[in-house]
């Protein structure tokens, strides 16, 4: 059963992502709730804005004090600020990009975002875009990185799957592959089908429906997004932990989109790549989360997944380092539950994977 904070927690973000408002009679917020406790929760699950936006749907009656309430309104409207700041960076270096023959696509970020209610209060930290040469064949990887360090800003590209910028007020990550594909056949047959994708539009007309308005940014065609969203979170879920926000991501885009996915060519993607057990739960969750399907109807796995989800994440340098590479294995290890039940592989398969990788795949390639 979920504590008295979680539940509240819940009901606060569904109602933050409906457009209605709310009698007293429908929701009532117990008055022994901890306020100061619930914003951390709502910050440490990546929601805090949402469920801000849940608050602002009660009765006055039901709101949390005055002063309370204003600290966090406080919080919200730097959140606001700082995503205007973001996307005018980003904006300006897919300018540079395009200037020199290449199209920006955005992975996650605003193509998730856009389908919230309120895009701005979606939270993120930084920006993940892939690289694609316009209607031509060169590195657009390579050249983007040049781009920036002739930009004067800083780039790191130390680590196999991306580089990182470091512009005024947002990171971001340059990927020059989607998965973490490196010692793992499965993955790397979705990296390939993921840059045949990409490969295809460079000598496409692009639709202006995929670019965003005022912007050089595109959004990757549906199927796309849709993969890498499961992709990223089967991956978090694994290594880390997932946080709501993660789940929201998904229901929010796969809701906004469902009649351009389809659906049976994702559910063969999901069996082929090996995401089905953990697909299952995870969509499952995702309903929990929106109010549709009560917790009753969980499954054992399904409720396995939703204590991971309020657990704390277990943060660890994942990029590059040795430091890194050991809390990866760590984590592995303390995840050997979720390989046993949510993975196709086995925990001693996916130790010796990164292992392998670590010791003999120096520099991975998709030959």
């Amino acid at each position: 059963m979920r504590t008295e904070l979680q539940e509240t927690l819940l009901k606060l973000v569904r109602l933050g992502i409906r457009t209605e408002s709310v009698s007293s009679a429908m929701f009532v917020v117990p008055d022994s709730i901890d306020w100061e406790a619930l914003q951390i929760l709502a910050t440490e699950q990546g929601l805090s804005a949402i469920v801000v936006d849940g608050l602002e749907k009660l009765p006055v009656e039901q709101k949390p004090p005055k002063l309370v309430l204003l600290q966090w309104i406080g919080e919200v409207l730097q959140q606001e600020s700082q995503y205007a700041i973001q996307e005018k960076a980003a904006g300006d270096m897919a300018l540079i990009f395009k200037n020199n023959a290449i199209r920006t696509y955005v992975l996650k970020g605003a193509v998730v975002a856009e389908c919230y209610p309120n895009p701005i209060h979606r939270s993120s930290s930084d920006l993940d875009c892939f690289l694609v040469p316009d209607k031509s064949d060169f590195n657009a990887w390579e050249l983007g990185n040049d781009l920036i360090k002739a930009n004067g800003f800083e780039v790191e590209s130390v680590f196999y799957k991306n580089s990182t910028f470091f512009l005024p007020e947002l990171m971001v990550e340059n990927h020059r592959f989607l998965t973490p594909f490196r010692g793992n056949g499965r993955l790397k047959q979705l990296e390939r089908w993921f840059q045949s994708q990409f490969k295809s539009l460079r000598i496409q007309e692009v639709q202006e429906g995929l670019r965003f308005e005022g912007t050089w940014l595109y959004r990757p065609p549906v199927l796309v997004s849709a993969l890498f969203l499961i992709e990223h979170a089967y991956s978090h879920f694994l290594h880390e932990g997932l946080t709501w926000r993660h789940v929201l991501d998904w229901m929010m885009f796969s809701r906004k989109h469902e009649s351009e996915i389809d659906w049976n060519e994702l559910t063969v993607f999901v069996d082929e790549f090996g995401f089905r057990k953990f697909y299952d739960s995870y969509e499952r969750l995702g309903r929990y989360l929106l109010g549709e399907i009560k917790e009753e109807v969980l499954t054992k796995k399904d409720k396995m997944m939703l204590a991971d989800v309020w657990a704390p994440l277990d943060l660890h340098e994942s990029d590059h380092g040795l430091k890194g590479k050991l809390a990866l294995a760590g984590n592995t290890w303390r995840a050997r539950w979720k390989y046993r039940y949510f993975a196709e592989i086995s925990m001693v398969k996916a130790l010796w994977i990164q292992v392998k990788g670590v010791l003999f795949i120096k520099n991975p390639t998709l030959d």
